[in-house]
């Protein structure tokens, strides 16, 4: 069953981040088992060569990889999607026009405006466009975002949505705002008929939302590294 199968059936599939530049450590994070990997431009040192490696990677180790693009651009895109990824999380949505800008630069002509050209075989195939609710002004906009024709779906980010909201992020999801926020954005999204996601760095959380959010990203590499670096270190020094 592909990602995307997994996705429209309701989940959930359960992901990784991928923000250390490096194919190795990306193929480490696949070999893990996730549903899929993403890649991370926005906050990642990821250059365009490393990060095609890093999508043959997880690719290779069996997981599907996709990237969140530094920004919602057309050239950014269409180049993570020119070298293999199977589809893109766009951050900082704010409203309709700018998920239906991100859902164009997706799709090739006539339905939008990415350039033909893939670099690597079978990224030309249908890629999945999710974008990010993580502002107020998003989240104000939920259903409006939600009902962009073409659009596979919503992903919250927790950390700057609170943010936004004038709140601190926290490791777990537990802001009252935060959790009327990811409920009102599941809400468009059942409405819309389009994926739920949510961005978490708990496990638990990842455990408390599986039954309400089709698509969830369980933390990264180089917290997960950190941690489980610390945790023997703690355990070597009795």
């Amino acid at each position: 069953m592909s990602l995307r199968e997994k996705l429209e059936r309701g989940g959930p599939a359960i992901g990784l981040w991928a923000s250390i530049p490096s194919a190795l450590t990306a193929e480490a994070v696949a070999l893990a088992g996730p549903d899929y990997v993403v890649a991370d431009q926005q906050h990642g040192a990821l250059e365009p060569a490393t990060l095609m490696a890093m999508l043959q990677a997880i690719a290779g180790a069996g997981s599907v990889p996709l990237v969140r693009v530094a920004a919602n651009d057309p050239f950014a895109i269409g180049q993570a999607l020119d070298l293999g990824a199977a589809g893109v999380i766009v951050p900082l949505v704010s409203s309709g026009e700018e998920a239906a800008r991100a859902v164009a630069a997706c799709r090739y002509q006539p339905e939008g405006v990415r350039s033909f050209g893939a670099l690597r075989a079978g990224a030309g195939e249908r890629p999945l466009c999710l974008v990010m609710i993580e502002t107020r002004a998003g989240l104000e906009h939920a259903e409006e975002i939600a009902g962009t024709p073409g659009l596979d779906g919503i992903y919250v980010g927790p950390s700057d949505l609170a943010l936004s909201l004038g709140l601190q992020p926290t490791l777990r999801l537990e802001h009252p705002p935060v959790l009327e926020a990811l409920a009102t954005v599941h809400a468009a999204c059942a409405d819309a008929g389009i994926v739920a996601g949510v961005h978490c760095l708990a496990a638990e959380d990842v455990a408390e939302q599986r039954e309400r959010f089709a698509m969830l990203t369980a933390g990264g590499d180089a917290m997960h590294l950190q941690a489980a670096l610390a945790a023997a270190l703690r355990t070597a020094r009795g």
